[in-house]
Parts: structure tokens; C-alpha cells; sequence
């Protein structure tokens, strides 16, 4: 499924609204709680979903942050990312689907075989 993005209006708007400066605030953002980056965003702008466009669809102004590369990075890879993972997980397992298991490996106590210590192998 592809990803939605906001419009030229709404990224607009949150230009406007981030006096040029970097939205991202707080822990989610990867800073202590309370502050703001305060980037230049002159000198680069992401426009974010604060929450993920996975989980909520939404492309609202309220849901867009515009932050500095550096902010959206740091909070794709350690919040975004496992938080969809783990909203997928948790709808594949109310679907009933579950990771496909392979064979045992080799070697393993499942393989319903035993190396034994003259290098024979045996069947359980």
C-alpha cells in the first residue's frame, strides 16, 4: 500500500506555523522532554507524520511536524519503525497468521537426530 503524503497546502501551512525553525519536541524526537530542536530549517526540512501514516491515515496539519533531517531521522528508526512492526504483528496475529517455520536445523535437539562423540549419527 503506498504511502500518503501531505499536501503542498498543509506542508505549507506547517512551514508557516514552525517560524522556520525545527518542530520536533520531546522524547519522541529523541530530545529531552520539554525541548524543541530548533533547527534552521532553512538548511533542510522533513515533514513528518507524528503519528505514523501506517497507523493513523492521518494527513492533517495537526499530524505534521516540519523538523530538520535530523529529528525525523532519529525518530523513524527508533519509534516509527517498531511501532509499526509491532501494530502489524499484532493484526497478523488477530488474523491468525503466523510466521511460516521451516525445517529444524540440523544439529538441533528438534532434528530427531544425535551426533555421538565417535562421529556417528544416529536417530533419536
Amino acid at each position: 500500500m503506498a504511502r500518503n503524503e501531505f499536501t503542498k497546502e498543509t506542508q505549507r501551512q506547517a512551514w508557516k506555523r514552525s517560524g522556520e525553525r525545527c518542530e520536533a519536541e520531546g522524547q519522541i524526537y529523541g530530545l529531552p522532554p520539554g525541548i524543541r530542536c530548533n533547527a534552521d530549517l532553512n538548511l533542510g526540512v522533513n515533514y513528518d507524520h507524528v503519528d505514523p501514516d501506517a497507523n493513523s491515515k492521518d494527513n492533517s496539519l495537526e499530524n505534521c511536524c516540519a523538523c530538520c533531517p535530523k529529528c525525523h531521522l532519529w525518530k523513524t528508526s527508533h519509534r516509527d519503525r517498531p511501532l509499526i512492526a509491532k501494530t502489524n504483528h499484532q493484526a497478523d496475529m488477530q488474523r491468525g497468521i503466523s510466521k511460516r517455520k521451516g525445517p529444524p536445523m540440523m544439529g538441533s535437539k528438534a532434528s530427531g537426530f544425535k551426533k555421538c562423540m565417535d562421529g556417528s549419527v544416529v536417530r533419536r
